[in-house]
């Protein structure tokens, strides 16, 4: 199974809460866009930059649904395996992030 992320196209802007910050070369918009898609599947919680997402509350099918969701979204094919290991926001922006610079 690849664990490198595809990338498909890109997606829009949502607007998120100011606790996501950017880690270093990834764009603060797509961390806080990222953040406000956890929320939306974590029932609402508020989603930091850091934050662990088994610790808020995540599962493997919101963790599948998020998937699904960056996929349509940002046109990047995540692997389950790794968005486990990414386990926050500002990392899975990252992978995004990584996978456009690919194409």
């Amino acid at each position: 199974m690849e664990s490198r992320p595809r990338a498909h196209g890109q997606g829009g802007d949502t607007e998120a809460p100011e606790a996501c910050a950017a880690p270093g070369d990834v764009p603060a918009p797509l961390v806080r866009e990222v953040c406000a898609l956890w929320a939306e599947h974590l029932a609402g919680r508020e989603v930091g930059a850091d934050d662990d997402f088994f610790s808020l509350g995540g599962n493997s099918l919101i963790g599948i649904a998020i998937i699904d969701r960056v996929k349509r979204d940002h046109g990047v094919e995540l692997s389950v395996r790794d968005f486990y290991l990414a386990q926050t926001p500002a990392r899975v922006a990252a992978l995004i992030e990584r996978a456009r610079a690919l194409t």
